[in-house]
């Protein structure tokens, strides 16, 4: 464990005994997945507060890690989410809104992150950032929000308006494309499986394993050779994200058939 990883831990530590002492929601800032694995892995189920991973996006691959006090009954995204509707002074995330000038050109993901880190915003103040045609929508830590609305009208060459919005409004308006895909594969080696579902060579895919950029059921796995089974979400950072939906069936030559959910 590295000193920036005890670093984190202490921070949740002190955000989850906040929570616990004074029955008020604390949240952390936004983790990245191998940090959201660390907390998963070493304190959630230690720690007296309930800690629920939300990102203001369903499935968001960025999140927070959010400490409930006992009387939240909430244990998911979706009963967090039903939560701040009813309660949305509580919700210690907000949404971005941008909408581009119609004659500004197309702005990318890069060109969005890009924008926030020149106004001095921190990476770990904001989480996924969903780009659409016409603009896109930026997780953020609540307190920030204003001055993000207010200072970012510029991106690339793009003009930009800004907005605050409930992440509630917009949840489901920010699902994911979804892909049905099949391929076959001689084993079940994550391995294996991440060279056919995202169409590299096995040495690269071992290489991301063992890098600690794959994520297996949102836990970082550096084992090439662990096993995948049915409904197993498999995140390969920069990549994209699959399910595993069924692989049961065999071909009639002797290779295990694999369909997956792709998360376009």
């Amino acid at each position: 464990m590295t000193a920036e990883d005890k670093i984190l831990i202490a921070r949740y530590e002190d955000k989850a005994n906040q929570c616990s002492e004074n029955s008020m929601i604390t949240c952390t800032a936004f983790l990245d997945m191998r940090e959201r694995s660390i907390i998963a892995s070493h304190l959630v189920a230690k720690s007296e507060a309930k800690t629920v991973f939300y990102g203001a996006f369903e499935d968001a691959e960025r999140t927070a890690a959010v400490m409930l006090p006992y009387y939240i009954d909430a244990d998911d995204y979706t009963s967090l989410n039903d939560y701040f509707k009813e309660n949305s002074d509580d919700n210690p995330l907000a949404v971005i809104e941008i909408e581009k000038d119609r004659f500004s050109p197309s702005l990318s993901h890069r060109d969005y992150l890009g924008a926030l880190m020149a106004l001095g915003i921190r990476r770990e103040v904001t989480g996924d950032i969903m780009v659409n045609d016409s603009g896109c929508r930026i997780a953020v830590l609540s307190h920030m929000a204003d001055y993000i609305a207010e200072n970012l009208c510029k991106a690339g060459r793009g003009t930009l308006k800004a907005r605050i919005v409930s992440p509630c409004d917009c949840a489901a308006a920010d699902k994911p494309t979804v892909a049905e895909e099949s391929f076959t594969v001689s084993s079940l080696r994550l391995d294996s499986v991440i060279k056919n579902a995202f169409k590299v060579s096995r040495t690269d895919a071992v290489s991301a394993i063992e890098s600690g950029i794959v994520f297996v059921n949102d836990c970082e796995c550096l084992k090439a050779d662990k096993k995948i089974g049915d409904g197993d979400k498999i995140v390969f950072r920069r990549k994209g994200r699959i399910i595993i939906n069924d692989c049961s069936s065999v071909s009639k030559k002797g290779r295990i058939i694999v369909n997956i959910s792709k998360f376009i």
